[in-house]
């Protein structure tokens, strides 16, 4: 059993569809979904990196896409993208059960976390949590794993790390983490091998 286990969200515990945004305002905008996505989509980053606020984000994705609605309705569009990975849910709360502590690592920005967080329950049950968009900097920077590894107080070589992007679980590994790259079609192996991981 770890000592502890640090999560990643998007496609982990939530999955997650841009493209269900686009399509709730595209009868609003000039553009198609599939445009409105590729106009949007560069404001991600520094989104996530929080050198845009979302108001800013919001005002500058309004701008790219001739936006013509209400502003209430281009965030509640933004916000509710996500979908509940349930087998992951259950794997975080038997974890929990069993007292290993539970931490988030993720690369998400001031939108989405206020939504998921008071949306979802299972993000009551996380201990500690490290946001892209509060610490300046993304996965797979190394900087965000040692500020997680520092600020959670975890011992990385008993903590497991679930992420679905094989170039973040490389730098986790690189950080001393035991990292596990999540794929829901190996969802078992994967739960048992992150059991196993650890003595």
């Amino acid at each position: 059993m770890p000592s502890a286990a640090l999560f990643d969200i998007g496609n982990v515990i939530l999955f997650f569809d841009f493209g269900k945004a686009a399509r709730k305002i595209e009868s609003l905008c000039p553009f198609s979904a599939e445009e409105i996505f590729q106009k949007v989509q560069p404001l991600t980053p520094p989104l996530e990196r929080g050198e845009l606020t979302p108001g800013e984000f919001f005002d500058h994705a309004s701008q790219r896409i001739g936006y013509q609605g209400d502003r209430d309705f281009l965030r509640e569009s933004f916000e509710d993208i996500f979908e509940l990975n349930q087998p992951v849910v259950d794997w975080i709360e038997e974890l929990d059960a069993d007292g290993v502590p539970l931490f988030l690592l993720s690369n998400t920005n001031g939108i989405h976390v206020p939504f998921f967080e008071s949306n979802y329950e299972v993000f009551s049950r996380f201990q500690g949590r490290i946001y892209s968009h509060e610490v300046g900097t993304m996965k797979p920077d190394r900087e965000i794993y040692r500020i997680t590894i520092e600020t959670l107080g975890i011992d990385p070589a008993q903590t497991i790390y679930i992420d679905d992007l094989p170039e973040n679980c490389e730098a986790g590994s690189e950080a001393g983490l035991q990292a596990l790259h999540y794929d829901p079609a190996n969802h078992a192996a994967i739960r048992q091998k992150g059991t196993a991981s650890v003595s």
